[in-house]
């Protein structure tokens, strides 16, 4: 039995990473049965540290440490850094402070600054003191700054060049420090470790050896303070087509920079938060391990929609009774109303909140974007109000309830669209999270409105045109 790790021919000649992915796990899990360690250790230090962080992932919790300990300490740190949340924390929990401080010894300073975060302060401080002092120094800069920042995500790893070297001394320097980190940006500093620019390598190259740095470099470069969201950053990055980016403290000091691949990750992280909580989830379940503990964090919100479902129930029964008889056959297109008007909603919301994620949605363009999207809704009512009112009038043969039910499914589409769109604006404007507003909240509310409207529209149309049989 043999596992060997994936190559870029295999994937590109394969197309099926998932399937190695699979293979690997089924063979960690024989191996784990039949208690043939020696072999999966060797199995397992072969591979890519994501393969193993996803293979951990899909194994039970008892045998995640068990694994964990058969690989080799760069490995083991590379798996640790990939790891979703909750294995991360299954495993760490179980390793000794020695242990850790190894780890933290072999990652960048920015994953091992996440790493440690995760630690209560005791054993954080405990960890910290069996740390090298270079390590010390470099994870100790980016563990006050928040997660989520411009400084959370930060490395402190970088290539600083003071405005008085020469380009010999830059060079020199630059082939000691190019041996263990890859070169994107070669920044410039003073006396004081404020940010004067940048020099670009190829200029660096070509200069004459006596040169003075400071002759070279582009002044007042592109940079983030310490404190910036990092969606923000991530904004940037991708509007300046960036590889990195330098961060400066509130005094203009370089503290470090931001790398693309921190960059994806933060998208990634971005993304993941979005999708929970348009389904009215958190996205902080990912490091919630207890069965109650995802049950409480989810529970609030299926509340809230019971209120709303049960509160269209209300809705019904309020209207029963000035609509009589009448009640039973438009209760056959409650669903579908109900259904397109929630989907009409949500397609809007979703539209809305991209934009605003990807800072399409500026002052001067908000009404604009709205519009569109009501000018589509109104399309598309009209389309379906006239196809379900085909439908209701050969269903029922009744011209007066098929006009009912056209009018109030183009009506009800379009008034959805409308809370799509708006709502998230209201949130944004507030500081709530617009994605919140693109799950069941919007589901809820367009329920209850589309009913209303419908009963509604019903009385006025039967009043006025048909006699009610009571």
């Amino acid at each position: 039995m043999s596992t060997s790790p994936a190559t870029n021919e295999d994937i590109l000649e394969e197309g099926d990473l998932q399937k190695r992915r699979s293979e690997l796990l089924d063979a960690s899990n024989e191996l784990l049965e039949e208690e043939d360690l020696s072999t999966l250790r060797l199995i397992l230090n072969n591979q890519h540290g994501s393969d193993l962080a996803e293979m951990l992932s899909n194994i039970s919790s008892d045998d995640k440490l068990r694994v964990f300990q058969l690989l080799a300490y760069p490995i083991a740190a590379d798996v640790i850094i990939e790891i979703d949340a909750s294995s991360r924390l299954t495993i760490i929990e179980n390793l000794g402070d020695h242990m850790i401080a190894r780890l933290v010894e072999q990652m960048e300073p920015d994953d091992a600054a996440d790493v440690l975060g995760d630690l209560d302060k005791d054993q954080l401080d405990s960890v910290m003191d069996l740390l090298a002092e270079d390590t010390t120094e470099h994870v100790g800069e980016l563990l006050p700054h928040e997660e989520d920042t411009g400084g959370g995500i930060m490395t402190s790893r970088l290539v600083e060049l003071k405005a008085s070297m020469t380009v010999a001394d830059a060079i020199t320097y630059l082939q000691s420090w190019a041996s263990e980190d890859e070169v994107f940006y070669l920044y410039v500093i003073d006396d004081e470790q404020h940010l004067i620019g940048t020099v670009p390598l190829l200029r660096l190259l070509l200069a004459d050896h006596a040169t003075s740095i400071g002759t070279l470099t582009d002044s007042d470069p592109l940079t983030v303070p310490t404190g910036m969201d990092q969606e923000e950053v991530a904004q940037i990055f991708a509007d300046f087509h960036l590889m990195a980016l330098p961060v400066v403290d509130t005094d203009g000091k370089l503290a470090g920079q931001i790398t693309i691949d921190d960059i994806v990750d933060v998208i990634q992280d971005e993304a993941t938060e979005d999708i929970y909580e348009m389904a009215a989830m958190s996205s902080d379940e990912l490091e919630e391990r207890s069965v109650f503990g995802v049950v409480r964090r989810r529970l609030p919100w299926l509340l809230v929609c019971l209120i709303g479902t049960l509160l269209s129930g209300g809705v019904i029964d309020y209207f029963a009774t000035p609509l009589g008889r009448l009640v039973t056959t438009l209760m056959l297109f409650v669903p579908a109303i109900m259904a397109m008007g929630g989907n009409s909603g949500i397609q809007t919301s979703t539209v809305t909140v991209r934009n605003m994620a990807v800072g399409n949605l500026q002052p001067g363009t908000i009404a604009m974007v709205v519009l569109r999207e009501l000018r589509i809704a109104s399309t598309m009512g009209v389309l379906l109000g006239f196809l379900v009112y085909l439908v209701a009038r050969v269903w029922t043969d009744d011209p007066i309830i098929a006009v009912c039910v056209g009018a109030a499914m183009c009506m009800a589409i379009i008034l959805s669209a409308a809370l799509g769109a708006l709502i998230p604006l209201f949130f944004n404007k507030v500081g709530i999270d617009p994605a919140v507003a693109s799950g069941p909240l919007i589901t809820t509310l367009n329920d209850g409105l589309s009913l209303i409207l419908y009963f509604s529209i019903s009385i006025l149309l039967l009043t006025y045109m048909k006699p009610i049989a009571m």
